[in-house]
């Protein structure tokens, strides 16, 4: 089956086997229709065969929330039986393979990314695989010269967190075997957490707690799991009848994030919910530096259950995240097309987030 791109009107780059970059004009296109003239699957043929408009077939792949969802499960099968899905991906022949899988993080300082390397590294070496570990420190360009640089040399990817745009993805996805964690990207296989009930659960404990008011503290701009969970967060507490206010972006850690909890002191709540456990401990420390206390002045909940959150103190409440396991599936996933074995389904993997109650929430006064 020839190999799939995706003819949307994108401009980004498509990357090639070795890792290079042509434009679309370059890419065997013969005509501004996106048809192209190797007898590949194209958007068009999806369209056709769907009954569909291209654009439709478009925003399945690049906004499915845009969809309504019978047209979006219509679409999907009609490309899955085509092969639009499993021809984006190239896996290598068994005698050309590297025996390396790259794994893309944002910040090798927070400790959920060493946990996600390692759970990485063991089915990686269950596999008789290596790993290649690389930080992007939240840079889209750096992100993409990255992975570039590196699909020479490797025969999977698994990108945790990515901060590039879909259509970048998906190119990147013709190329090698790839997996994305902690976002959604359509045609992409895709994994992450549903911290939704979790989130619920934190805050119905506020409510009984007597809290009326709740700040979030959001992550970083570029951030798919920062929206995932604001929303959550918003639609929990319109349930529960509590007022939600949000700061600005606090995350990387810094500068920008002081400026976000200073803010919270000229309106503040008794309770907040953090983007992650290191908001939200770095938040803690703010807090005492200022006079107030956990969780006798303010109760505070952070997201992703690291271990520091047993040893700070007061231990932190937080939503414990099943990042090893998504990270072991993706890895199983990526090496399983690397070799030509296991599923070439598109369906997205998630697993629930639990909430984890401890003593930096208290009753509200």
């Amino acid at each position: 089956m020839g190999n799939v791109h995706d003819t949307d009107g994108d401009t980004d780059e498509d990357i090639d086997e070795n890792g290079a970059a042509d434009t679309a004009a370059t890419a065997g296109f013969d005509d501004a229709a996106g048809r192209r003239d190797d007898g590949a699957v194209t958007i068009t043929d999806v369209a056709k065969a769907a009954g569909v408009s291209i654009a439709t077939v478009s925003r399945t792949f690049r906004y499915p929330d845009r969809v309504n969802v019978r047209t979006l499960d219509h679409v999907r099968k009609v490309a899955s039986r085509l092969g639009y899905h499993a021809a984006m991906i190239r896996p290598r022949e068994r005698g050309r393979l590297a025996g390396l899988i790259s794994l893309t993080v944002n910040d090798l300082g927070n400790p959920v990314y060493s946990q996600i390397a390692r759970a990485v590294q063991r089915e990686c070496s269950r596999r008789d695989f290596g790993l290649m570990v690389s930080e992007t420190e939240e840079n889209p360009a750096s992100e993409r010269d990255i992975i570039v640089r590196a699909i020479p040399h490797v025969d999977g990817m698994i990108l945790c967190a990515p901060r590039l745009p879909d259509a970048t993805i998906r190119k990147l996805a013709q190329s090698r075997p790839l997996a994305v964690m902690n976002r959604a990207v359509g045609g992409v296989r895709s994994l992450y957490a549903d911290d939704g009930p979790a989130i619920v659960e934190a805050v119905e404990t506020l409510r009984r707690l007597g809290h009326q008011q709740v700040t979030y503290l959001p992550g970083a701009r570029r951030s798919w799991q920062n929206g995932l969970r604001a929303n959550a967060l918003q639609a929990a507490c319109r349930r529960m009848g509590l007022r939600l206010r949000h700061t600005s972006y606090t995350y990387p850690v810094g500068t920008e994030s002081t400026l976000a909890f200073e803010t919270f002191l000229r309106r503040p709540t008794s309770a907040v919910i953090a983007y992650n456990d290191e908001v939200a401990y770095s938040f803690m420390t703010f807090l005492a530096g200022h006079g107030m206390r956990v969780p006798d002045d303010v109760s505070v909940i952070g997201i992703d259950d690291i271990p520091m959150c047993e040893v700070c103190s007061p231990q932190l409440s937080s939503i414990a995240v099943p990042r090893q396991e998504l990270a072991r599936e993706a890895a199983r996933y990526v090496i399983g097309q690397a070799l030509h074995s296991g599923d070439d389904t598109m369906a997205p993997v998630t697993l629930r987030s639990r909430f984890v109650r401890r003593a930096s929430m208290g009753q509200a006064k």
